[in-house]
């Protein structure tokens, strides 16, 4: 993924990217920040290692985040499937969220045993992290709107501590 493109696509008036991929994103750059403040000393090889799985399975993310929504977007014009779509739009950001949390725990880590000459870095990833958190909730509140299986949002909430 190219950053610059990324943003232009962003900005545009485009469908996808849009706010579940930005949280992605933002997750992503706060593993990044993690990784970068254990790079700075060995004392958390572990803490770099996860962060790095964890930037990858985000920017992941981001792209499965604009098919999901691009599936959806076709399943209207199709007038079939929508329902499905919808639950694998609601997914995704969910996945964001979950995967975004573990990112902040590392960073939280770091904040308190890291390298003090980069607690500012770590505390920005705790940051990031946790937008990237509230931008997919947001995107997984919306999907479940439009989500008629009240059953399947049920378990999906309880499941998941979305109460």
């Amino acid at each position: 993924m190219d950053l610059s493109r990324f943003i232009e696509d962003l900005a545009s008036s485009k469908p996808v990217p849009g706010g579940g991929a930005a949280a992605a994103v933002a997750a992503a750059l706060g593993a990044a920040l993690v990784e970068m403040v254990c790079g700075l000393e060995p004392k958390h090889p572990a803490i770099g290692s996860k962060s790095m799985e964890l930037r990858m399975r985000l920017l992941e993310l981001a792209d499965e985040d604009c098919r999901a929504y691009e599936e959806v977007m076709a399943a209207y014009k199709r007038k079939l499937g929508i329902q499905e779509a919808l639950k694998r739009a609601t997914e995704v950001p969910l996945e964001t969220m979950k995967v975004a949390l573990e990112v902040e725990e590392l960073a939280k880590q770091l904040v308190e045993k890291g390298n003090k000459n980069a607690v500012s870095d770590a505390r920005s990833a705790v940051f990031l992290a946790q937008a990237g958190q509230k931008a997919a909730r947001e995107n997984v509140e919306i999907n479940l709107k439009s989500i008629k299986d009240e059953e399947w949002k049920r378990r999906l909430i309880r499941n998941n501590g979305l109460e």
